[in-house]
């Protein structure tokens, strides 16, 4: 927002008793502040200018449009991971429901890796210190 003064006229014969001008361009060696007995420096009760009201609704607008095209891209963003997560959710089915007709496998010949890498395919938490025998029953468990 610009602010603005008051300040005497070098020619108040042509431009009246004083001028306007921005308050970053008052120079006190040049100019002489004009008091009407208003409060210049009171800025709070300055209202704006028309202009400034209007670019000040253009900026409001433009935010809107910004807002309104995050919201957009984040409601897309939200729609692929959910079909991501369906995805995965539907790739893991497969790979830990059995099959029709198979049997189970066979678990005492997996290592200890292969037993921990199974239980986490299935979802299936387990201790970190659980031996063969333990993953072997957490793998067959209902």
């Amino acid at each position: 927002m610009i602010t603005t003064i008051k300040v005497h006229s070098s020619h108040p014969a042509s431009q009246g008793p004083y001028v306007i001008i921005e308050r970053a361009d008052f120079n006190p060696e040049v100019h002489e502040k004009y008091d009407d007995g208003t409060d210049d420096d009171a800025a709070s009760g300055r209202l704006p200018t028309m202009a400034e009201l209007l670019a000040a609704r253009d900026q409001l607008l433009e935010r809107e449009r910004e807002l309104n095209a995050e919201r957009d891209r984040l409601a897309g963003q939200a729609a692929a991971n959910e079909a991501e997560a369906q995805r995965l959710a539907a790739e893991r089915n497969a790979l830990t429901a059995p099959t029709a007709g198979a049997t189970a496998p066979d678990y005492s010949n997996m290592s200890k890796d292969e037993l921990q890498a199974a239980l986490a395919a299935k979802g299936k938490n387990f201790p970190a210190a659980a031996n063969k025998a333990d993953l072997i029953a957490l793998l067959t468990a209902a």
